[in-house]
């Protein structure tokens, strides 16, 4: 599975989003999760309906075992996610992300439960880029990604898209336990932080689970172990690139000067992407060498990879046990200590 289509799967739609302000963005919202709530069928009706190949089947089946895997082996919050079963044509979802065109800094919308949240999801094309030309306008760069599927973080029952029975097992253990964490542990006005937690755990918890059920040495694993590890050594390139860009936006010099300069730095940053896909073992990142980057772009990235390695330090610290560090962030968020979380940001 392209990691590129992992990285869209893991955007989350935050359930805060229908409390926006915006009566038209809301009803839209509404409107569409209404119609994929009431068209989702039993995954029961699924698994007996002849019609349905074995494989897709089986991929339901696996899915499912992925989510008691979270529940009893990670103390994973128990939901009905993944009991219904809802056929998609194309993108589930699109979303945007934005920010400022001389600096490193995310454009934000902010929701009552959520806080804070650095994207904005759309159920439609037009939307989406309705919103894109109206961002541009107003001089942000822009980032639109197209989402094979999206949580509601446990407000909601969540059914398996059929976008979902097209990718491999390790991806699936991957993506089923991210937004399982999701739905567990959420720090209001921090949506950095959640998906680095997301992503940790659910890149430990697929390769803890893929143990599990086929040994340490299956096929299986070793392509989850691989993943895990590009996403550490794509982990240091962005977190290197951002700091670059930070360095040369602190400059005094005019914005003319920094929007002329960015580009060269662009290209140099591509270049040395380029030289970094040489150690990669997967092709998860071979699109982002394509793509036409921006501040937007690396951003939306950084989100979700940033300071990975920090979380590494823990799980090692906490004596590799994955359910250990879900512990470790239950609990800090019970006690919402805001000063141990920020010096674990820093």
């Amino acid at each position: 599975m392209k990691k590129s289509a992992l990285f869209l799967l893991l955007v989350s739609l935050s359930l805060s989003l229908m409390a926006c302000g915006n009566l038209l963005y809301l009803s839209n919202l509404g409107w569409h999760q209404s119609s994929i709530i009431f068209h989702s069928v039993p995954v029961e009706e699924v698994l007996q309906n002849e019609g349905v190949d074995r494989q897709a089947k089986e991929k339901i089946l696996f899915i499912q075992e992925v989510k008691r895997y979270g529940e009893e082996k990670l103390g994973l919050t128990r939901t009905k996610n993944y009991s219904k079963y809802f056929e998609v044509e194309g993108p589930v979802l699109y979303v945007i992300t934005a920010s400022e065109k001389d600096g490193l800094q995310l454009y934000h919308w902010s929701f009552p439960i959520t806080g804070k949240v650095t994207y904005k999801s759309f159920f439609t094309k037009k939307g989406v880029l309705k919103e894109e030309r109206s961002l541009e306008t107003k001089g942000y760069d822009t980032f639109v990604q197209e989402a094979g599927a999206y949580s509601t973080l446990g407000w909601l029952k969540d059914p398996i898209f059929s976008s979902m029975l097209q990718w491999d097992e390790a991806t699936l253990a991957n993506v089923i336990l991210h937004e399982m964490t999701h739905a567990t542990i959420y720090f209001k006005g921090q949506t950095e932080f959640n998906e680095q937690m997301a992503t940790f755990v659910g890149n430990q918890g697929a390769i803890d689970f893929l143990c599990e059920k086929y040994g340490k040495r299956s096929n299986e694993v070793v392509e989850a172990i691989h993943c895990q590890g590009d996403d550490l050594l794509f982990s240091q390139w962005i977190d290197q690139a951002c700091q670059t860009l930070s360095h040369f936006y602190s400059r005094k010099i005019s914005r003319d000067e920094k929007l002329r300069g960015r580009e060269e730095l662009f290209q140099r940053l591509k270049e040395e992407f380029r030289e970094k896909m040489a150690s990669f073992k997967t092709e998860g990142y071979k699109n982002f060498e394509k793509m036409d980057i921006n501040n937007a772009v690396l951003l939306a990235y950084h989100r979700y990879f940033h300071r990975l390695e920090k979380f590494q330090v823990l799980y090692e610290k906490l004596g590799g046990d994955t359910i250990r560090v879900v512990e470790y962030f239950k609990a800090l968020q019970a006690t919402g200590d805001r000063v141990t979380l920020s010096s674990f940001l820093q």
